[in-house]
């Protein structure tokens, strides 16, 4: 009985002590880490995916197109400051002031980023527009240059349109 304990705790001894340094084959280098994808977002199709429709549409494309924008050459961006510098596209007409003198109706134009209102008589002169008439109903607006000969020559703004109506 004493032989096997005395044997049991030798082999742990022998087990356990590191004994002499052997030379320990060199470890191969890590693999680099293949550079990692960013993750595809929750809602992506797959690379691969193809959709059969079998006269059918794909349910999950609009099936409403999204209206393409123009691509019209953009203005240059020095323009010059107050009512100069708005655009006709830009323009919002807030209000009309009208008299029996049609030389002193007046139309009030909120313009994106301006701090106030411009008024504007018939003549004053916007970037690419003139005012060319003020009525209670309406501002017509006389284009300053057309590149399209097809385009308008002059627009009508409502002042207070109707549901369903362009600006």
């Amino acid at each position: 009985m004493m032989r096997r304990i005395y044997f049991l705790i030798s082999i742990v001894v022998l087990v356990s002590t590191p004994g002499f340094p052997q030379a320990q084959p060199p470890k191969p280098a890590a693999p680099a880490a293949p550079a990692q994808e960013e993750p595809a977002p929750a809602l992506a199709v797959p690379k691969d995916y193809r959709y059969n429709a079998r006269g059918r549409r794909d349910p999950f494309v609009n099936p409403v197109p999204k209206p393409k924008t123009a691509t019209n050459v953009a203005p240059p961006v020095n323009r010059p400051p107050g009512l100069r510098g708005v655009l006709i596209s830009q323009a919002q007409i807030s209000g009309v002031v009208t008299s029996k003198e049609p030389s002193m109706n007046v139309v009030i134009i909120m313009a994106p980023g301006a701090k106030g209102a411009y008024f504007a008589r018939v003549g004053d002169q916007l970037y690419d527009a003139v005012v060319k008439r003020i009525t209670f109903e309406s501002v017509t607006f006389g284009l300053a240059s057309s590149a399209d000969a097809n385009s308008p020559k002059e627009i009508v703004r409502k002042v207070r349109p109707k549901p369903g109506e362009d600006k």
